[in-house]
């Protein structure tokens, strides 16, 4: 399976360790037209001290709408894979409305195709995992995610809840909000682009060592 975000420059890094546990959500400007539909969302930036030592989390839930037969399977998340990227600048400087052929080539701080996912059914609840190396195939980044099906939509291919951590980026060119996200699926038909007003963007908080009680000499 072959992606682009067509017209656009696309500079790849990446890296991660999954947390699966679930994430807030947060409603997420888009345009009603196009076929992707971002519904909620969680992003958070962490700047590290340069270089590519910062990472990044994020979790969103979106829907393909798609078209007819949903492309034969090319708008199945789990099956296909979903393409998402991460820049500094919001939407509408880029394309005011969907964002297909945009014809401005912002740069990426992040950008990664995720494919393909190992699918799992449990308990009538069936998910996809993923772990690859960025660059691909060479490091020393790596990609981790797990994407949940959820309740498929009325008119729609599917909706989706995909959470994504990456470590060992550049991320120093998104230093605050707007910011956005870009999701592309197999079948090329985007990419979509998607306004983070509400994006944690900061410093590592430093772990801090357990506290060491000192004896009372009595």
């Amino acid at each position: 399976m072959k992606f682009s975000l067509r017209g656009l420059l696309i500079g790849s890094l990446g890296a991660a360790a999954l947390s699966f546990a679930p994430l807030a959500v947060s409603p997420a400007h888009a345009v009603d037209d196009q076929e992707i539909v971002l519904t909620g969302h969680k992003v958070q930036i962490v700047h590290n001290g340069g270089g590519t030592s910062d990472s990044t989390n994020f979790n969103i839930t979106f829907t393909n709408y798609g078209e007819g037969d949903c492309d034969g399977g090319e708008d199945d998340a789990i099956v296909s894979g979903i393409e998402v990227a991460l820049s500094p600048y919001s939407c509408e400087p880029i394309c005011d409305g969907p964002c297909v052929d945009a014809p401005i080539t912002p740069l990426f701080a992040f950008d990664y195709v995720i494919d393909p996912f190992v699918s799992h059914t449990v308990n009538h609840q069936t998910y996809g995992t993923f772990f690859g190396l960025n660059p691909i195939g060479e490091g020393p980044g790596t990609v981790s995610a797990r994407i949940v099906l959820l309740s498929r939509p009325v008119g729609g291919c599917g909706s989706w809840n995909l959470n994504v951590e990456a470590t060992g980026l550049d991320l120093s060119s998104i230093t605050s909000n707007p910011m956005s996200i870009w999701l592309n699926d197999a079948d090329d038909s985007g990419p979509f682009c998607f306004d983070i007003n509400d994006a944690i963007i900061g410093n590592l908080i430093p772990k801090t060592g357990p506290k060491v009680r000192r004896g009372v000499r009595r």
